[in-house]
């Protein structure tokens, strides 16, 4: 955001033809900072941003706002300076509300393709625990709760050997 304020000072300064960060106080500078600062505030940044960028105090920015930007407003020049530079901001507001609503639908894609892959491993695992439930049914019938631990207990370490192996 604060790179877009840069930017609109740049614009405003190529306009009027110097910089407005100066300590000058000829009428055609304050209003064209009063321009800035207006833009600023429409962008929804603070006081304290706006005044960094032009060497100036939130104090002098709330001023500025208060106090001068009226009287430039009622310069054609400097309020035709306005509407362009609020249609620049609008227009750059607008792509990046574009490039984030891409950024978040990317993301999204990117955690639903994950969702899948995990749900089609589930879904393999679940295939084989139907085909081979049989098995481990008969082989589990008549043992106590006890006797059913310890068959895991010594599957688990046969099955941990068994991943190990290097041989295949």
């Amino acid at each position: 955001m604060k790179s877009r304020l840069v930017g609109i000072k740049r614009i405003i300064e190529n306009e009027i033809g110097e910089r407005i960060d100066t300590r000058n106080r000829r009428r055609d500078l304050i209003y064209a900072r009063a321009v800035f600062c207006k833009t600023g505030r429409d962008m929804g940044l603070s006081l304290s941003a706006i005044g960094k960028v032009i060497n100036r105090d939130h104090a002098t920015v709330l001023h500025t706002l208060n106090n001068v930007y009226h009287h430039a407003e009622k310069e054609v020049y400097y309020k035709r300076l306005y509407e362009v530079l609020k249609v620049v901001v609008d227009e750059g507001a607008q792509k990046e509300e574009v490039k984030d609503r891409f950024d978040a639908t990317k993301e999204l894609s990117d955690m639903i393709e994950e969702l899948q892959k995990d749900n089609d491993a589930l879904r393999y695992k679940l295939v084989l625990i139907e085909r081979n439930k049989d098995k481990f049914t008969e082989l589990f019938e008549g043992l106590t709760e006890d006797d059913i631990d310890e068959v895991y207990n010594k599957l688990n370490i046969f099955v941990k050997v068994i991943k190990t192996r290097v041989y295949r």
